[in-house]
């Protein structure tokens, strides 16, 4: 008998289903009426299945998750396989929202006679989605949190591989920063203007908003090929929107096993996921912006102190300098022309000096009119008061602002350090034998340069 070789439609197996007081099955008619309900609402809801039975299903649905059952319903009848959970919330009798996976099967037949079973089980966020926060507020790298996000996407959608990709302002390419593990290579690609790739992904960088998809006949042969070898039936895409509205930042390509265009729960978790990479990409930006302003100076956007004490204390160099700057007379110009002229000296001041220092040479203003250049790997103290020397020369040049030209100048102390002197790694003393020499050379006429070489005077500095 039918009902021996398949105990799902043994008429007591299926009922014991259904009373499973973990989840919640629903009997929607074609108008959304409630036409059962298991008695596990009572636990969900805080209401017998008496009460709801033949009531409006949407009544009890959060308003912002009516919309996808509304639209899963009035879709044509397809297989429980063609559809994913999607989270959804329902109001309990004592007014706080259950969170719950909703799927369901489509019972209905062509002409749309029938039911409509769907089920909601107690929803939690994924342990893959918790890592993605935990990796984002390690303030990992962008490519391995988008890697996360494939990983808890793909779970979202079995079978399905995917890929990330960013756009590149430099090339207007979108590069591919993360993909499925087992996602060949040859699917894993970069596109754009540039390099032109056919296939639902152009409309999506294109600002489509709804998610794109296309059978493998719709991409070039070769690339047709390499899906169908690898058992793709369908390819779907979505963009990822930037802050300013525009173009999009990012695209989604997911690889299917399975035939057909996105269904509506499909399409929420698409929208769900592009909302999770937009939040990784938004990071990403403000960790960079926020790495930047805590080690860069606004105005010069050279290099601030911090970046300064984080190059000494990890510099191994067995021979390295600092130069310690101060403009000679930038005070009276500052006083007597305003800031503004004052920040444009500043500013020009620190471009002559980027110009004269060596590639490896760190140039950082540390406020006002004072700079510093860490200068390691030398081969002698000589080589630091060269570069001291090119600073001196580079700053003697009026600095010509509006049709007036400003002469500033500048003094050096030059502190040199061995990697086994007392004060190597120690930012402060090294930066305080420089303000000596510094002082030295303000006193001995300004626009020079003195070195202090070092507080154990005792060694040699030159080899």
């Amino acid at each position: 008998m039918i009902g021996t070789e398949n105990p799902f439609l043994d008429p007591m197996i299926a009922h014991r289903l259904l009373a499973d007081p973990t989840i919640l099955y629903v009997a929607f008619g074609s108008d959304v009426t409630v036409e059962w309900i298991s008695d596990s609402s009572e636990f969900f809801m805080g209401r017998p299945a008496a009460d709801l039975i033949g009531t409006d299903g949407l009544a009890f649905l959060h308003p912002e998750d009516a919309e996808i059952v509304v639209e899963t319903l009035l879709e044509p009848a397809r297989g429980s396989a063609d559809r994913i959970r999607t989270p959804i919330r329902v109001r309990h009798a004592d007014g706080h929202w259950v969170n719950l996976e909703f799927g369901g099967v489509d019972l209905r037949d062509e002409a749309g006679v029938g039911h409509f079973l769907a089920w909601g089980s107690p929803h939690e966020p994924t342990g893959r989605l918790l890592q993605f926060v935990n990796l984002m507020l390690a303030g990992v790298p962008l490519d391995e949190l988008l890697r996360q996000v494939v990983a808890w996407h793909d779970s979202t959608m079995p079978g399905t591989r995917s890929a990330i990709l960013v756009r590149d302002p430099a090339s207007d390419l979108f590069r591919c920063l993360a993909t499925s593990a087992d996602l060949p290579a040859a699917l894993a690609f970069d596109f754009g203007p540039s390099r032109p790739v056919p296939g639902p992904w152009n409309r999506s960088a294109a600002g489509e908003p709804d998610p794109c998809w296309g059978a493998p006949e719709s991409l070039s042969a070769a690339l047709a090929a390499e899906a169908r070898q690898a058992g793709v039936e369908a390819v779907w895409s979505m963009g990822v929107g930037g802050d300013d509205g525009g173009e999009p930042a990012a695209v989604m390509v997911l690889w299917r096993p399975r035939p057909g265009p996105v269904l509506a729960t499909q399409g929420r978790q698409l929208r769900t996921t592009a909302q999770v990479v937009r939040l990784g990409l938004q990071w990403s930006v403000n960790q960079r912006e926020l790495v930047t302003a805590a080690t860069t100076d606004a105005l010069t956007g050279l290099a601030n102190r911090s970046q300064l004490d984080a190059r000494i204390r990890a510099d191994g160099s067995r021979l390295a300098a600092v130069l310690f700057c101060d403009l000679d007379d930038f005070k009276q110009v500052n006083d007597v022309h305003g800031h503004l002229v004052g920040d444009r000296i500043l500013r020009e001041a620190s471009t002559r000096m980027a110009a004269a220092i060596r590639t490896d040479d760190l140039l950082v203003r540390l406020g006002g009119d004072e700079f510093a250049v860490w200068c390691p790997a030398l081969h002698t103290s000589r080589d630091a008061e060269q570069v001291a020397a090119r600073l001196v020369a580079a700053l003697e040049r009026p600095i010509d602002i509006e049709g007036r030209a400003h002469v500033v100048g500048c003094s050096i102390g030059v502190a040199v350090v061995r990697s086994d002197d007392t004060m190597a790694g120690n930012v402060d003393r090294i930066l305080a034998a420089a303000d000596q020499s510094l002082y030295q050379a303000k006193r001995e006429g300004k626009g020079r340069y003195v070195v202090n070489r070092g507080m154990d005077q005792e060694l040699p500095f030159d080899s």
